[in-house]
């Protein structure tokens, strides 16, 4: 069963917060209660006091603080759930790390031990340092510089145990609704974890002990079995941990956690899955790191193109729908304007908004960051739409064709492992599609007939297990078709790909580093390596019935023509969208129903200068003053009998709409983002 929707902002607490009880501060949540509600805010999320073990000491304060939170938000019907780190803890010894960690860690309200204070802490008679995380090369304790701290491991079942009970005990303290256990993954890539129970892991299914890091016979040798189950079971050790917690949790308790993109070559690194993640959660985090929109002239911040948005959470959504759960998006937002744009990127990817402020990641004095505005000032335009207008956001999301993610070329080859690799063009599929104005879906496995996707695209699938092969036969002899480009494992393509499959790095070339000690900088083979264009003819082939090949990657030179078959064989649309610019679209049908969203490509986007001047750090966000879509048409239009219903939710000009004939025009207002536009 799906989880049910939610309208979310982040609550965060700091270190005044939890001067409790005090009579000022209980009269301080009631007020942001009662402004929550205003909003049209349906769950907050808590954030604050984020490395949770280091707060230890403090549990009794800190859960009397979360339940009078909870039961004022219950007050107004609105659910909250807490949010921490589950297994990442600061560590300092000098002032001089104190000060980084205080500056760089500030939304964590990072007050944390020694390690000599740390190393006779205990929960419920087991040390916490007897759960951490080994590093493979020193065979000692893992240290995380981009954290100043260090990590306790997921294999290990005596702090599986230990957040358990935690967890527990939170919850029976609290009476929260739900949790975000985040940072369930591997920070520090392929340092981690050489501590016993990994390793007796990799015993148990390699035979052999994990060698040392010189050994390049099994370090990045992805033709070595043994290499291959390493990077399984790391996968295995977040889906155990999760697996185990939710089996604890209360019926119809929300789990999750923090969610970077999935189809990326790093999330074999850090072993972060959303597919793997689901054994567990049953709401997906598909976290919009950074600013939405992007602003384009800060390199220090996040800034990802939009298109890149939607091709990361495809493959979230794809896992969420294959796991009968819901999605949401982790947003960013200082305004009404940005919280608005950043609401509606989660609406056009069929995700419930999470929206916070992130005041403390700005670098700028307490004073200055005081007069900005919180969550329930910006949130109520977008969260009050949505709150009127349930039905524009109920039903299926409508898929013309599928894009094949392969799990097997992404953790099983080297190829799967470079970012100029089979994961950037995945993405160029999504992009190229999407771009187009067609709404492809991202697919795990090749369905049984061809009713629900006619034509898949596979854009570089270089390896298949066996099943996917049988699999693949099943649904051509179904009268399914496949677009394929690049190397491939499709059996018949012609091609001359010889893919390096093992590197040949010294250790010291092979991690990550993080040289500045607060940025990780992933090793020049896996950012940089080419693989070089191919040397076949420039011609398409058909080796079997229903295959259509290319032997070049996508858009070296075949972009053209993949269009062509791709509208030829994809599943119209029960209304064509057949002019737009600038617009990425996508598609839900309820009932008799369609509803199109169209959000804006590209923008010009500024921000406030003077402030950002002097910012004594820089990290995730800028304060974004202009939003201007940009390279926008100001008509669409749709082959279409029916006449649609426009909405513009943040332009104060309605659209107006034409009929010519079996097509209807839709005259949008000026710098229009964001429409829905619903056809009955």
């Amino acid at each position: 069963m799906k989880t049910e929707s939610h309208r979310i902002a982040t609550w965060w607490y700091h270190l005044p917060d939890l001067q409790w009880p005090d009579p000022d501060n209980l009269d301080k949540i009631r007020r942001r209660a009662h402004a929550y509600a205003e909003a049209n805010v349906s769950a907050a999320m808590l954030f604050g006091a984020h490395f949770r073990w280091d707060w230890l000491p403090f549990f009794p304060l800190l859960h009397d603080y979360i339940a009078t939170v909870a039961e004022e938000l219950h007050g107004y019907g609105i659910k909250l759930f807490d949010h921490h780190s589950v297994c990442l803890v600061h560590r300092y010894t000098t002032r001089a790390e104190m000060r980084r960690v205080m500056e760089d860690s500030r939304p964590h309200l990072p007050l944390s031990p020694t390690f000599e204070a740390a190393s006779d802490w205990t929960w419920r008679g087991k040390k916490l340092n007897d759960w951490r995380m080994i590093d493979v090369s020193t065979r000692k304790p893992l240290w995380h510089p981009q954290y100043t701290g260090e990590g306790f491991c997921p294999r290990n079942p005596e702090f599986r145990q230990a957040y358990r009970e935690y967890a527990a005990y939170l919850i029976s303290e609290t009476g929260i609704d739900g949790l975000s256990a985040d940072d369930g993954r591997y920070f520090y890539g392929y340092n981690a974890c050489a501590c016993e129970h990994c390793r007796a892991e990799l015993q148990r299914r390699a035979g052999i002990d994990l060698p040392p890091v010189e050994d390049k016979n099994f370090w990045g040798n992805w033709d070595n079995p043994a290499w291959r189950h390493w990077l399984d079971l790391r996968y295995d050790s977040m889906g155990l941990f999760y697996q185990e917690l939710a089996a604890t949790l209360p019926e119809g308790f929300m789990l999750t956690g923090c969610g970077a993109a999935s189809a990326t070559p790093g999330a074999l690194m850090n072993a972060c899955d959303a597919r793997v993640l689901t054994r567990g959660w049953n709401y997906i985090n598909m976290e919009l790191v950074g600013n939405t929109p992007p602003y384009k002239n800060d390199p220090m911040t996040g800034n990802s193109p939009i298109p890149n948005r939607v091709a990361h959470s495809s493959h979230h959504q794809a896992a969420a729908e294959e796991a009968g759960v819901r999605a949401f998006c982790t947003a960013f937002a200082h305004s009404t304007a940005s919280a608005n744009h950043a609401w509606a990127l989660c609406k056009l990817l069929d995700a419930d908004a999470w929206i916070g402020t992130l005041k403390t990641r700005l670098g700028l004095p307490r004073h200055i960051t005081d007069t900005l505005p919180c969550e329930e000032d910006i949130v109520g335009e977008a969260f009050g739409f949505e709150a009127r207008h349930p039905e524009l956001f109920r039903g299926e999301s409508i898929g013309q064709l599928g894009v094949y993610f392969s799990d097997e070329t992404r953790n099983h080859t080297m190829f799967g492992n470079l970012k100029k690799g089979y994961c950037a063009d995945y993405e160029k599929s999504l992009h190229l599609l999407f771009s187009a104005g067609l709404c492809p879906h991202t697919v795990f496995t090749f369905p049984e007939n061809a009713e629900k996707y006619p034509v898949i695209l596979l854009s570089s699938v270089a390896k298949f297990t066996e099943e996917e092969k049988e699999r693949l036969k099943r649904y051509l002899a179904a009268g399914g078709k496949v677009i394929v480009t690049g190397p491939t494992a499709v059996e018949g393509c012609k091609n001359s790909w010889k893919l390096p499959n093992r590197l040949d790095v010294n250790a010291d070339e092979f991690f990550p580093k993080v040289p500045d000690g607060v940025h990780l900088k992933q090793p020049d083979w896996f950012l940089n390596r080419d693989v070089p264009a191919s040397g076949d003819e420039d011609a398409w082939q058909t080796p079997g019935e229903g295959i259509w090949y290319h032997p070049h990657r996508l858009g070296e030179t075949n972009s053209e023509k993949l269009m062509e078959l791709a509208r030829s064989f994809v599943k119209p649309t029960p209304v064509e969208l057949t002019e737009s610019q600038g617009y990425l679209c996508t598609m839900r049908r309820d009932g008799e129903k369609v509803i199109v969203q169209l959000f804006a490509q590209d923008y010009d986007v500024d921000i406030n200068h003077e402030l950002d001047s002097i910012r004594t750090h820089r990290s995730r966000v800028n304060l974004l003053t202009t939003i201007k879509p940009i390279g926008i048409s100001k008509t669409v239009t749709f082959k279409t009998a029916k006449t649609p219903e426009v909405y513009t939710p943040f332009n104060t000009e309605e659209a107006k709409t034409e009929r010519n004939g079996e097509f209807v025009t839709v005259l949008l207002p000026e710098d229009c983002s964001y429409t829905i536009i619903s056809f009955r």
